[in-house]
């Protein structure tokens, strides 16, 4: 959502961003540059209760079957604490008075939680567009009257690519129905907060959904699976990606790092599987399979300052924060090892950098599938990182095989020189928004 606000502030818009926060350790985390007006909503007390166990749930991410029923018990009290905090921006009522008297001309939320689409009603914004910050989600295709197709559409969080045997279309449908209902509990219990204070004929959440003049996902049809779309539906992946050599330039510290030998692997599991949770099997099979490659460069994400935990290995840097986008640009930067999660695929994917990708949970392993499809990366499981031998070999072939950097490199460049690039979809439907309203 920052980089949709910036891309619209940038294009001379007046935007306003709301900023419900649910994690008090985030709320610095505005993700814009640009857009100056932000109002922050502080945590309901309710749930700021639940987030103070955040470290035990993140801890889950390694263990839980990448499934939705994994996804689902990952998921615990997500229900309530969206819930709660959109009661807190709801029953604010100097805030929605705020909202009316703006006379915005379109809203713009994402599909994670339908409370921003209730307020847009309450506040009378005559046109929405939803988002979806994965490259599909069928609960909003579903809602605007997309086809579904699980015999050969993977499905948010499906663990096949699109050449499905049977048993793998059964298991896609079968995910794809239970993918609705954890996401149908949670915009039901939100909804139920709009009907207790506006009454029971409130509109419900498919049809708010449904009245959203577009959905914008988060993917690219270059680089995700072929399916049948709608007009409605219009593709943005990329836009919050930066090709800028100004913006990706490096300090001097990491310029030192790439230059200390001919080889460098990028290694980052993202912002919610943190590395400091990950079992020490896991961990220990890294640290053997780096200690193997001593010609080898290891760049790590590793969420404790001054860890000591490699400090037998001169050839591992661990990490809490590197710039990720920039290192991925420079030419230095051999291969990347990562869970798959979007913004990571699409980095890497218009940096032109081949990757071994091992998704955990949600979306990520469609997304590591749907990546090496286009012949730049290689799948492994997380239950593959007890092997320092599997993990060794595909790094290797990754670094080796001059056929996955050429195929990740062909993709950057299809990527990067479309038609119509992912910030001019935003912002001339954006625009045709604010002009017309509502187009059926």
């Amino acid at each position: 959502m920052g980089a949709i606000a910036d891309a619209l502030t940038e294009a001379g818009h007046d935007v306003t961003l709301l900023m419900p926060i649910m994690d008090e350790e985030q709320k610095n985390k505005i993700g814009v540059k640009l857009t100056k007006n932000v109002i922050k909503v502080s945590p309901d007390p309710r749930a700021a209760e639940i987030m103070k166990y955040k470290a035990e749930l993140l801890g889950k991410v390694w263990t839980i079957q990448p499934t939705v029923s994994g996804m689902m018990e990952m998921a615990g009290n997500m229900t309530t604490v969206f819930r709660y905090q959109c009661e807190r921006v709801l029953n604010d009522d100097l805030l929605m008075k705020k909202f009316q008297d703006e006379k915005f001309d379109v809203g713009i939320a994402e599909v994670i939680s339908i409370c921003a689409f209730g307020i847009f009603e309450v506040a009378k914004i005559p046109a929405s567009i939803a988002t979806v910050s994965v490259a599909y989600k069928d609960v909003a295709s579903a809602a605007i009257g997309e086809p579904i197709n699980p015999s050969f559409v993977p499905g948010a969080y499906s663990n096949a690519g699109d050449h499905m045997n049977f048993v793998d279309r059964v298991k896609n449908a079968v995910e794809l129905l239970l993918g609705r209902k954890l996401f149908a509990n949670i915009f039901e219990s939100e909804m139920s907060a709009f009907k207790e204070k506006f009454g029971q004929n409130f509109e419900g959440y498919n049809e708010l959904i449904a009245k959203a003049s577009y959905v914008m996902t988060n993917s690219n049809p270059y680089l995700d699976y072929p399916r049948p779309m709608l007009h409605k539906t219009v593709c943005i992946g990329g836009i919050a990606v930066s090709v800028d050599s100004k913006k990706n330039k490096l300090s001097e510290e990491w310029d030192a790092i790439l230059n200390e030998r001919s080889s460098t692997v990028l290694v980052s599991f993202g912002t919610m599987a943190k590395a400091v949770y990950m079992p020490d099997k896991y961990i220990n099979s890294l640290l053997t399979v780096f200690e193997n490659m001593p010609n080898t460069t290891f760049i790590m994400k590793y969420e404790e300052d001054n860890s000591e935990l490699a400090k037998h290995l001169p050839n591992v840097h661990l990490s809490a924060w590197f710039p990720q986008n920039a290192l991925l640009a420079d030419s230095r930067l051999t291969a990347f090892m990562t869970h798959g999660g979007l913004g990571s695929t699409t980095e890497l994917a218009h940096q032109g950098k081949p990757a071994v990708l091992v998704p955990l949970f949600a979306d990520q392993s469609r997304n590591a599938h749907m990546l090496a499809k286009h012949g730049g990366g290689i799948v492994l499981t997380k239950y593959d990182l007890e092997s320092p031998e599997k993990i060794q070999e595909s790094l290797l072939t990754i670094i080796n095989d001059g056929r996955y950097a050429e195929n990740a490199k062909r993709l950057s460049q299809m990527l990067l020189n479309q038609p119509i690039s992912a910030k001019q979809l935003l912002i001339r439907h954006s625009e045709y928004v604010a002009k017309f309203r509502t187009i059926v």
